[in-house]
């Protein structure tokens, strides 16, 4: 049984070579990644972030370029934060600027802990080549800071008969311990609320702890003593508020020289204000990067990017030159049946005064003509096959992983069908059972979900019901415009003409965080500004019935239209329908005579 070349691992589990082997070069996307200066690089989960990051790291970067650590452009350190321990409740009860403090050397102590951690983990051994260096830092460095920062423990500096690399240990143990230590307070401050004892230990913080301490590391010549430490902070949601305000005021000191702070969200972050509640701005402070909404904007990039994906992933793991259109074949005979539904549409619409046409209608019409035949003929329109490359790409909305979470799965089935031969090919039935049930679990596993986070809060209606109810309604709403015989039927946008209330712009927010809507901005219908518009994701389309491969218009409506569909789904697809145009419009029958079977 071969390796699934398209199974989903962490980008921590896989060793450089690896990475090279199966990284696609995204940079030229997202350049400022790469480039001086803080950014904050925003997706949902899966759309990438991790593995950017991971190619960053020393390890791969020496590989690829064949160079020493001294030598490369950057010098990167990875910090993730989803498993973090530093986000404790108790710390709210203090006051703002006690609380202020105590997260600051929370997250100092986390970060350099994390940062020592990372050289360890990518150097290894080789840091003893560098220990007279190394022995330097720790006394002429590391020790006088945290001394300056109110560390009294007994330190060892008697470095004769350590190594670089037990140094580098040793210090990752004090830092752990004054994070500790403060950790045990703010446990016993919530145990003990009428007797709060003063805090004695340390405390740390970016100016006087983190920025001088990554300063004296560019001093040591294992790291490029000329070029930026790049701190990767990963999935930085997971920061409380305290955090994300203080992790903002380090991006507003613009160390970028030194120090530049890369930040991962899944659109989660919670603030932009420092800690002194002033705002960062960009692109004055930082850069900013929103990967489904490039993604999902510019169709052609995203599908070179996942075609070198598969063929790097076959090619590894399977041995085969294959171009990825011939592993995801289409369903041939629903192909050729939309060709002879364009060639009939090209043909009645042809116009000689409109030499376009013909072609622009059976581009725009064949498809989802094709789709409501399917309707008529098979109650629920079950029968349209979303196999084939180009529609899986489509599918995945921008997001790479709902392109391999599939793929993986579709490829255990095929191996399941013919356990004893090498899998050269996806059947198409394969690709559209998997793909259907992907969408349908997307839309209803992870409400679920939702709704065991939220909790239920009193309300007739808990928030997960109301965003179900929005995502179900737009969906509808696109899958009827598709069949209906409008001037344009490939609509999956709704772009919204006022400011929605408090309700539902959290609504909105939250279907963005989990990946249902992405937000763009839109020109009004007057000229004289932007509005809000929210693209359906595409991994719902098979569960909608939708049309994947274009989706060119949309509809404008108010916040208060559209605040209806939270609640009343036949009262707002009766609102949104009204109007919806029948002219202009010739309908084709493709299939007449045959049977249902």
């Amino acid at each position: 049984m071969s390796l699934n070349p398209f199974e989903i691992k962490t980008p921590e589990s896989n060793s450089a070579e690896d990475i090279l082997d199966l990284f696609v070069d995204v940079f030229t996307d997202f350049h400022h990644v790469k480039e001086i200066g803080h950014t904050f690089l925003n997706g949902p989960r899966g759309s990438g972030k991790s593995m950017m990051f991971r190619y960053m790291m020393p390890d791969c970067q020496m590989l690829k370029n064949k160079c020493e650590a001294n030598q490369l452009d950057y010098f990167s350190v990875y910090v993730g934060v989803k498993k973090t321990d530093i986000n404790n409740a108790e710390l709210e009860r203090f006051s703002k600027n006690a609380n202020l403090i105590i997260n600051e050397h929370l997250l100092s102590t986390y970060v350099i802990a994390n940062v020592f951690g990372s050289i360890c983990q990518t150097f290894g051994k080789v840091l003893d080549a560098y220990t007279d260096e190394i022995s330097s830092f720790f006394k002429d460095i590391f020790v006088k800071r945290i001394r300056q920062c109110g560390y009294n423990n007994e330190i060892d500096t008697n470095c004769i008969n350590k190594g670089g690399l037990q140094l580098f240990i040793d210090m990752i143990n004090i830092v752990d311990g004054m994070k500790h230590s403060c950790k045990r307070y703010c446990c016993l401050a919530a145990l003990n609320k009428d007797q709060i004892q003063p805090y004695n230990d340390a405390l740390t913080d970016f100016v006087d702890f983190v920025e001088p301490i990554i300063v004296g590391l560019k001093r040591v010549s294992l790291f490029p003593s000329h070029k930026p430490f790049f701190i990767l902070i990963d999935d930085a949601g997971y920061l409380n508020l305290a955090q994300t305000k203080v992790l903002n005021t380090w991006v507003s000191y613009r160390t970028t020289k030194d120090i530049c702070i890369k930040i991962s969200t899944q659109l989660d972050y919670k603030t932009h204000l420092t800690a002194n509640d002033r705002s960062i701005d960009s692109p004055h402070d930082y850069s900013e990067i929103n990967i489904s909404t490039i993604y999902s904007s510019r169709n052609s990039i995203y599908n070179s990017r996942i075609k070198e994906i598969v063929r790097k992933r076959i090619k590894k793991y399977l041995g085969l030159d294959i171009e990825p259109e011939a592993f995801f074949p289409v369903d041939t005979k629903q192909e050729e049946e939309i060709s002879q539904l364009q060639i009939l549409l090209k043909e009645k619409n042809a116009n000689p005064l409109k030499p376009y046409a013909g072609k622009d209608a059976a581009q725009r019409y064949a498809r989802p003509e094709y789709i409501k035949e399917l309707q008529q003929k098979h109650k629920a329109g079950a029968q349209y096959s979303y196999a084939g490359f180009d529609q899986l790409v489509a599918i995945s909305s921008g997001i790479i992983r709902h392109f391999l979470a599939p793929a993986q799965e579709m490829f255990a089935a095929m191996e399941s069908l013919n356990p004893n031969k090498q899998v050269n090919y996806i059947k198409p039935g394969v690709q559209d059972k998997v793909i259907k049930k992907y969408s349908d679990d997307f839309l209803h596993n992870q409400c679920e979900d939702i709704r065991k986070d939220q909790g239920y809060d009193g309300s007739n209606l808990q928030k997960a019901d109301k965003l179900y109810n929005l995502i179900d309604s737009l969906g509808a709403l696109f899958h009827l415009i598709l069949v209906s015989e409008a001037k344009e039927r490939r609509v999956f946008s709704i772009a919204i003409s006022d400011t929605p209330d408090r309700e539902l712009y959290d609504i909105l927010d939250l279907c963005e965080h989990f990946g249902y809507l992405h937000r763009r901005t839109i020109g009004n219908k007057q000229g004289t500004g932007k509005n809000t518009m929210y693209v359906l994701s595409r991994i719902l389309a098979p569960h909608f019935k939708l049309d994947p491969t274009s989706f060119a218009g949309y509809k404008f409506t108010n916040s208060e239209t559209l605040k209806t569909a939270l609640t009343n789904k036949n009262q707002f697809l009766k609102q949104m329908m009204t109007g919806v145009s029948n002219e202009d419009f010739i309908q084709l029958t493709l299939f007449e005579g045959e049977s249902n079977d």
